[in-house]
This record gives structure tokens, C-alpha cells and sequence, in this order.
């Protein structure tokens, strides 16, 4: 989002009357706790550069007025919640979509039901924070289904555009939204969580890779130095190996470079020590409707029931979760105990024991 639209969104969701003159500059006449707040008269005249590749900086006043938008943002980003009824995605033959999309490697499934509803959904930023001797950070975000906690995979990155293609009325909170329970919500957070660690090993591999060689580059370097000086003491041993004295001195020295070359190791595993944070930053819920596949998942004899949304935002269906590593999978494997398993889980399956 630039810059120009950045600021008329943000002002107008705080109370502001925000207009474009014909020049393109904003026209914002402000409420009276805001005037105090950032230093600005009842009404004020922004005019902001749009070329392209700005830096985030706009000087207002003789300062950096994005810096003094940064209460403004946190204040609403934290949690916040949207709506957009109008969005829709018209599932025309649900045995097809099934059929292309969801395939269950050691069982069978049959649809149920077609039903129309409305989806909730929790988008969760994380700030992941990789540290060791050198830092790494990271903003991610997932997305889950509040009601069946299925995932839908890539919906986090759909919803900028969706904000900027319905604009404010899309933005309004549907008051006749699904309710979400405690149990259903605690759920959710936890499947969060989860994703959200899945990807931050994902994001972390290539730092992780690096600091690997590096270790292994530092460790080859110990290895080779104190080879060296054990040598060196060895051939000292052997010209005196008929004064007992000199032997016992060599032994002794021998005996401290070894534990002075353990001691190196430990540090430099120390140094290259891995310390990964992640800390949940703002939560948006967003609510769709939705078209539901009630769906019968049928191993030998044993059936479950489980409801897979057709979302309209990545306008495909939404992923259930393995069980045991809990990522998100639409080919998968059943135990006996009908829990979903991705293949690098199957046929170990720690939810049931078996």
C-alpha cells in the first residue's frame, strides 16, 4: 500500500474527514483529541510525493509525521476485525472439487452435504526473531478457520488486496457474524501457533544452514591448530622420552591442550547457539461467507465427519491439519483411530499412541 492511501485509511478510521483535492493532496480536518495528539490544527493540508521506491518518511511540520502515526496504528492493529459479505465463489460441482483436490491415500471419502455459512477466521502476525551471532527478523502471518479449524493456506496474503479492492464498506464489521466459543478460539490460537513455528522453521533454514557452515568452518580451523600443537608435543615426547622429567612435562602439557581444545569447541557452540523468538504482535479476525463440504472420511469400517470450507478468498478449499506434526495437508493418510496424518507422519501416529 503507498504511502497516500496508507494515510487517508489511517486517519478516517480515527475519526477524521479526509478529502483529495484535484492536485492530489489530502485534505484532513481533525477531531479535537487527535489535534492535541499529533500537533496539527483543526484542519490541515498533507502533501505527499508518489514516486515510486520512497522511502517510508514524510516530513509534515519540520518532522517525520509517519513517526508520530505510530500510536495511531498500534492502537487499531492489535486486534481488529473485517468483513466482507459480498465475496463469494461459486462451487458449480462439489464432487469434481473434491475429486481434483482432496485425496485420501489409505481410505475413502464421500460428500455428505453442501451447505451455505459464514466463516470466521483469525489472521495472526507473528514477529519471529532469530538470534545467535548474528540476528535475523521476520514478520509472518497464518490464517485459520475458527469454526472447523481448517487452514486456509495463502489466505494471509490475500488480505491487503481484499481491503483495497472493497474499500471502507468492506472494512465494516458484520454485526451478523458467526460466534466464535472460548474452546473454538483457544483451538485456533493453538493451531496458530503452530503454523506459525512450521514457518519459522521454514524462514529460519537458510540462517540455520549458515550458521552451520560457519560452526563447521570454525571447528575444522580448532581441530587443525590444536592437532598441530598435539603433534608438536608428541615429537618433544619422543626426543624425550629417556628423561622422565621432561616426559611428565610433556604429558602434562599434552593433558591442558586437549582440555583447552574441548573448551575452544564448547565456545564456538556456544557462540553459534540458536535462540529463536516468536511473539504473536495483532490479530485481525475476518469474516467470509462460505460454501461447506460436509465431507464422511471412511477407513475399513470406521467413518468421521469433517467439514471442509470452499474459501472465497484463495477460491479453493481450505487444508484440514495433520494431527501429529500439524501442517496443513489435503492429501493424507488415516490411522485406525480416523486421525489425519501426512505421509512423513503415517503410520506412527502419537494422537492415538498407535
Amino acid at each position: 500500500m503507498e504511502l497516500h492511501k496508507f494515510l487517508a485509511q489511517l486517519l478516517g478510521r480515527h475519526g477524521c474527514l479526509v478529502e483529495e483535492s484535484d492536485d492530489g493532496a489530502l485534505q484532513v480536518l481533525f477531531p479535537s483529541s487527535l489535534q492535541r495528539q499529533l500537533q496539527v490544527g483543526e484542519m490541515d493540508v498533507f502533501r505527499i510525493p508518489r514516486e515510486k521506491g520512497q522511502a517510508l518518511t514524510f516530513i509534515h511540520g519540520g518532522r517525520d509525521f509517519i513517526e508520530s502515526l505510530g500510536p495511531l496504528a498500534l492502537e487499531k492493529g492489535k486486534f481488529s476485525a473485517v468483513s466482507f459479505p459480498d465475496l463469494n465463489f461459486a462451487v458449480k460441482d462439489p464432487e469434481k472439487l473434491l475429486a481434483s483436490h482432496l485425496t485420501v491415500q489409505n481410505g475413502i471419502f464421500r460428500i455428505k452435504e453442501m451447505r451455505e455459512g459464514k466463516g470466521s477466521y483469525l489472521v495472526v502476525h507473528f514477529s519471529l526473531t532469530a538470534t545467535a551471532d548474528t540476528r535475523m527478523e521476520r514478520l509472518l502471518a497464518v490464517a485459520v478457520n475458527e469454526q472447523t479449524g481448517t487452514v486456509p493456506v495463502g489466505m494471509e496474503t490475500q488480505i491487503m488486496y481484499l481491503l483495497d479492492r472493497y474499500g471502507a464498506e468492506g472494512r465494516e464489521k458484520d454485526r451478523g457474524g458467526p460466534e466464535v466459543s472460548s474452546e473454538e478460539l483457544a483451538r485456533s490460537l493453538r493451531t496458530a501457533q503452530d503454523l506459525a513455528s512450521l514457518a519459522a522453521q521454514d524462514i529460519c533454514g537458510e540462517f540455520i544452514d549458515n550458521l552451520n557452515r560457519r560452526l563447521e568452518r570454525d571447528l575444522r580451523r580448532l581441530q587443525a591448530y590444536y592437532l598441530t600443537l598435539a603433534q608438536e608435543i608428541e615429537r618433544r615426547l619422543l626426543k624425550k622420552k629417556n628423561d622422565p622429567e621432561e616426559a611428565d612435562r610433556a604429558l602434562s602439557r599434552l593433558e591442558a591442550t586437549r582440555a583447552d581444545y574441548l573448551k575452544k569447541i564448547q565456545d564456538a557452540r556456544d557462540k553459534y547457539a540458536l535462540d529463536i523468538v516468536l511473539e504473536p504482535v495483532s490479530v485481525l479476525r475476518v469474516e467470509l461467507p462460505l460454501t461447506i463440504l460436509d465431507v464422511t472420511l471412511q477407513r475399513r469400517k470406521e467413518r468421521r465427519l469433517v467439514s471442509l470450507p470452499v474459501n472465497p478468498a484463495i477460491r479453493g478449499l481450505e487444508s484440514l491439519v495433520c494431527e501429529n506434526c500439524r501442517r496443513p495437508v489435503l492429501n493424507f493418510y488415516l490411522c485406525d483411530a480416523l486421525h489425519v496424518l501426512c505421509a512423513g507422519c503415517f503410520p506412527a501416529c502419537s494422537a492415538c499412541g498407535q
